[in-house]
């Protein structure tokens, strides 16, 4: 019988390999039957740990095995693919293999491609495509491709990908399904939708893959109508749909609210059998809480065989969204595990919600439960519910916290501080923050601007843009629509009309409904109001009520009677419910002395069931933030808040103080009666509040949710003069800043 020795082997420049032992003699009849079911060998797929694994690696040292491709091969796929996966040591075996050979490579290209660097698959593609051109040693085959492609996905790389792409049509491999499947699945993360579904319908013979593919892509690229075009197409082509299908289609229902469609869903996948998994019962839960029926998402709960944390919080942010709060905190108290995630999932409900109250409320009790560590979705939604209600203490201690715990300062946590300190009224701190970033993206440049802009900083935010320029970083809408506030608050039309010009040409950002919204708003302000009435004309769309509000505002400030009536008109049209359309051309008729006119929009009001919203103005005194109304007397410290407000006025009329009866907006025709309306305004009480609660040295901050009406102005910035203190007022729109009896806004807001 013949005998083979397995000489030394020549490596490659980029190998770096102990030699073999000097010879290893193998029957060569038997050799592949000999690795493969060497005792060594087989030993590899039944290690439990790693350990194990390392051990018959230096066994196969030892023995010459691991100079066999096959055993070599195996070792390493076992600590790249498996449950023991330990990529490092694998790459550092398959750099001592001599030759590896394609299934090697493709073994950790794979595994880089599902790793948290997906660049090292890629990396590794090249050297192979290197390797192959200078020494001809392994090509890739029709299984490397997938892998390459879906790194190429997990990287967002259009421009690799579209290279790769190519290099698959070059070889021939332009019709095979698998790769094809990858290709869809690549362009539609990428967000190039059409050029997923031209490699879709180019596809010879389609599998499920390459329906759920496609169909997946669509549900998650906001294209919920072709996905579901898409799948009634998959039924007539005769492939029966599958769990993933299903998952897609509910995605389009929910994107959609389209709960009848979804009921519909839920019953075909009952009558055709498909088997109702975890994943897919939590798809239906989300798609019955997110289309507001937490009556169908609960029976199905009930009947659920098995539920994850997914399940349970999903049914907790569907009570949450839906206003039943007591159900959700019920919900919350019964889970199994109350995780961060099930914490976070009910502070970012009730924030989200418009109850930034309760939002603090819950993340002081995890303080004090102790139950769970906050993480970065922790820190962003309670930020946002500080900068909603002006709770600077309690967002001031959270950066402190995120300090103190030495927690990453991610961009979402970077943009949240910068909003909270700018809406809570400390733009030198916003600053702090926003210049101690290395790694600005859109978003935090963005969130600057819109800070200077509420501050009434105008030329500081167009600075700021021109900077963000320089660091060659690409402005998006939001960008824009904050650069046009900024112009709008401070009186820069022409500097907002030029941004508005270059929007499309220079930076490639098409105008959308809100740029022209604060366009109107720029020029109502201004006085240009003929000229913000043949903007909306012109509007390449049709005008949504954030125009016509906008316009409507401009007519108060003006009085302009006529335009606030066609205005008024429009923006009811559009949305029949909003009472500020009412109100403000109230406030346009009260202004102009039309008192009639005002009483039957008050009386029409009543009879279509509106009410105006209540003005309300908040003050976070030692981390508690007080609400006040107008008139409020249910403060426990009602009596010397009124007391403090009375002195006040009596030492601003010793200053000269008129109080500004125009801004008395029902008619009272009795003078007293009249001055006792502006005194008990919300703003008045809250500052009041702050006069007898607060340091002389401490700022006044108070936080009302109407715009601040003319009178109250003036009082504040007397106040501020007289009693020597500064007084921060935000209101719907901007920041207000009374020093020395001056305003930041320069009486232009």
């Amino acid at each position: 019988m013949a005998v083979t020795t397995m000489p030394l082997v020549s490596l490659p420049p980029h190998h770096r390999a102990s030699p073999p032992p000097p010879t290893t003699h193998i029957t060569t009849l038997n050799k592949d039957r000999y690795f493969s079911n060497h005792p060594t060998v087989l030993l590899i797929n039944q290690s439990s740990n790693s350990k194990q694994l390392k051990q018959i690696h230096a066994q196969m040292l030892r023995n010459g095995l691991f100079y066999d491709p096959f055993s070599a091969s195996t070792l390493i796929s076992a600590f790249a693919l498996s449950p023991l996966q330990d990529i490092d040591y694998a790459h550092k075996l398959f750099d001592e293999m001599p030759e590896p050979n394609v299934y090697t490579w493709n073994v950790l290209i794979r595994a880089y491609s599902s790793s948290q660097t997906p660049i090292q698959s890629l990396l590794m593609f090249t050297q192979m495509i290197n390797l192959y051109k200078s020494c001809n040693e392994v090509s890739p085959n029709k299984f490397t491709y997938p892998f390459v492609i879906k790194a190429a996905a997990e990287l967002l790389d259009i421009r690799v990908g579209k290279v790769i792409h190519g290099m698959v049509v070059k070889m021939s491999l332009g019709s095979d399904v698998f790769i094809l499947n990858s290709l869809i699945h690549f362009y539609a993360s990428c967000g190039h939708l059409d050029s997923a579904y031209r490699v879709f319908i180019n596809i010879p013979v389609r599998d499920v893959v390459s329906w759920n593919s496609i169909i997946t892509g669509f549900a998650q690229g906001d294209r919920a109508d072709d996905a579901l075009r898409l799948f009634h197409e998959m039924q007539g082509d005769g492939l029966r749909p599958d769990n993933v299908t299903m998952m897609s289609v509910l995605t389009a229902c929910t994107k959609k609210l389209d709960l009848k469609f979804g009921r519909w869903v839920h019953s075909y996948i009952e009558k055709n059998g498909i088997r109702g998994s975890l994943n897919l019962n939590n798809a239906l839960l989300d798609m019955y809480a997110k289309c507001g029926s937490v009556e169908d998402a609960q029976k199905l709960f009930d009947k659920m065989p098995e539920k994850d944390i997914v399940s349970w919080t999903t049914m907790l942010v569907g009570y949450a969204k839906s206003g039943h709060y007591i159900a959700a905190r019920r919900h919350f108290e019964s889970m199994p595990d109350q995780d961060i995630a099930a914490w976070n999932a009910l502070i970012s409900a009730y924030e989200q919600s418009g109850n930034p109250k309760e939002a603090l409320a819950i993340f002081n009790e995890l303080q004090l439960t102790n139950k769970a560590e906050p993480d970065n979705v922790t820190l962003v939604s309670t930020l946002s519910a500080c900068a909603q209600v002006g709770a600077m203490d309690m967002g001031g201690w959270i950066h402190v916290y995120i300090k103190k715990h030495n927690i990453k300062l991610s961009r979402h946590l970077i943009t949240s501080l910068i909003d909270m300190y700018s809406k809570c009224g400390d733009l030198n701190k916003a600053l702090e923050v926003f210049n101690s970033s290395d790694d600005k993206d859109v978003f935090i440049w963005s969130a600057m601007i819109a800070g200077l802009a509420m501050h009434g900083h105008g030329r500081d935010a167009i600075e700021l843009f021109e900077k963000m320029q320089e660091a060659n970083v690409k402005p998006n809408g939001v960008t824009f629509t904050n650069l046009l506030c900024a112009c709008s608050h401070t009186g820069l039309l022409q500097e907002g009309r030029d941004f508005f010009k270059k929007m499309e040409p220079v930076y490639g950002i098409t105008p959308g409904v809100k740029h022209y919204a604060c366009m109107v708003d720029m020029l109502g302000r201004a006085g240009h109001l003929e000229e913000a009435i043949n903007l909306i004309k012109t509007m390449p769309m049709p005008p949504l009520a954030s125009v016509y509000g906008a316009l409507l505002g401009a007519c108060k400030l003006h009085g302009n009677v006529e335009v606030a009536e066609q205005a008024s008109a429009r923006l009811l049209e559009l949305e029949p419910w909003n009472h500020g359309a009412y109100v403000l051309l109230s406030n346009v008729y009260a202004k102009t002395g039309k008192w009639d006119q005002v009483a039957s929009l008050r009386k029409r009001m009543k009879d279509v069931g509106l009410k105006k919203e209540p003005g309300c103005s908040s003050i976070e005194v030692n981390g508690v933030v007080h609400e006040f109304i107008v008139g409020d007397n249910t403060h426990t410290q009602s009596k010397p808040i009124y007391g403090k407000l009375n002195e006040v006025f009596e030492k601003l009329k010793s200053n000269g103080y008129e109080p500004n009866r125009s801004q008395v907006l029902q008619c009272v025709e009795e003078e007293d009666m009249q001055e006792q309306a502006l005194h008990l305004h919300s703003e008045k009480l809250a500052i009041a509040f702050g006069l007898i609660s607060l340091k002389q040295s401490q700022p006044i901050r108070v936080m009302k949710n109407l715009r601040v009406c003319g009178d109250c102005h003036n009082v504040a910035k007397l106040i501020s003069k007289v009693y020597d203190r500064e007084i921060l007022l935000r209101d719907r729109y901007r920041f207000h800043r009374f020093k020395a009896g001056e305003c930041s806004c320069k009486d232009y807001w």
